[in-house]
C-alpha cells in the first residue's frame, strides 16, 4: 500500500512539472511574440509636422511637409509676394486668405482635433480663442488619426477664388482700430462635397508689417 501510494505521488509531481514546463512555454512564447509585435510590427506614430519653408523678415509665417500641394503652392506665392521690395498689398491680403481658408478648412491631413490649421494666420491675441472655438466647432469630430489609420472622410480644399477685396474701417478694441482693414470674400471648392461650408468673409488688419486675420463670418 506504502508503495502504491509514493508511486502515485510520483506520478503526480512529474504531472504538475510537465504542467508547470507548458506553461512556462507559453508564457515565454506569448512574451517573445509581444516584443515582436513591439518592435517589429508596430504601427507608426505620426510625429510632428517638420518645417519645409519659411517667410522671416517679421512675417514668421512657415509651411509643413503634411499641407497639400494646393497650401504649399498658395505658400510659394505669398513667399514670392512678400520677398518683392515693394509689397502688393492686396495682393498680400488675397493670397493670405487664401491659404488660411485651405490650411483651416482641410481637415483630412489634421493629426486629431486640436491639430487646428491657419492659427499663424489669426491676431496673437485671438489664436488661443480662434483654437478653442475651432475645437468645439469644425474640428470637434475630427477623428485621431496618430497611427495613420483613420478611415473618417474629410474634406480637403482644393482651389479658393478671391470674389472681392475692399477696404475699410475695423474697430477691433478702443485701443485698436484700422481705418483701412482688408474684407476679402470668397469662395471655397473641396476635392469632394462633403456639404462643408462654401464662402467665407475673411478681416485682416495690419499689424506692423504683418496683415493678421481678426474675423471670419460665412457670406
Amino acid at each position: 500500500m506504502a508503495a502504491t501510494t509514493r508511486t502515485k505521488k510520483r506520478k503526480l509531481k512529474k504531472k504538475r512539472i510537465i504542467i508547470a514546463v507548458i506553461a512556462l512555454v507559453i508564457i515565454i512564447a506569448v512574451a517573445t511574440f509581444g516584443v515582436y509585435k513591439l518592435c517589429f510590427n508596430k504601427k507608426d506614430v505620426r510625429t510632428v509636422a517638420t518645417v519645409t519653408d519659411e517667410i522671416a523678415n517679421g512675417y514668421n509665417y512657415t509651411i509643413t511637409d503634411d499641407a497639400t500641394a494646393y497650401s504649399k503652392e498658395l505658400f510659394a506665392d505669398l513667399k514670392k509676394e512678400l520677398s518683392k521690395d515693394s509689397v502688393n498689398e492686396e495682393n498680400y491680403a488675397k493670397l493670405e486668405t487664401q491659404l488660411f481658408i485651405s490650411e483651416f478648412f482641410t481637415l483630412s491631413n489634421k493629426v486629431n482635433r486640436s491639430d487646428v490649421g491657419g492659427v499663424q494666420f489669426v491676431y496673437g491675441d485671438y489664436q488661443e480663442s480662434f483654437q478653442k472655438e475651432a475645437m468645439e466647432g469644425l474640428y470637434h469630430y475630427v477623428e485621431n488619426d496618430i497611427y495613420g489609420d483613420r478611415e473618417q472622410e474629410l474634406p480637403e480644399i482644393v482651389n479658393v477664388d478671391v470674389i472681392n477685396v475692399e477696404q475699410k474701417e475695423y474697430v477691433l478694441s478702443d485701443t485698436v482700430t484700422d481705418a483701412n482693414a482688408y474684407y476679402v470674400d470668397v469662395t471655397m471648392n473641396y476635392a469632394k462635397d462633403l456639404g462643408y461650408q462654401s464662402s467665407a468673409t475673411v478681416v485682416l488688419i495690419h499689424n506692423d508689417k504683418r496683415l493678421d486675420i481678426v474675423k471670419m463670418t460665412e457670406k
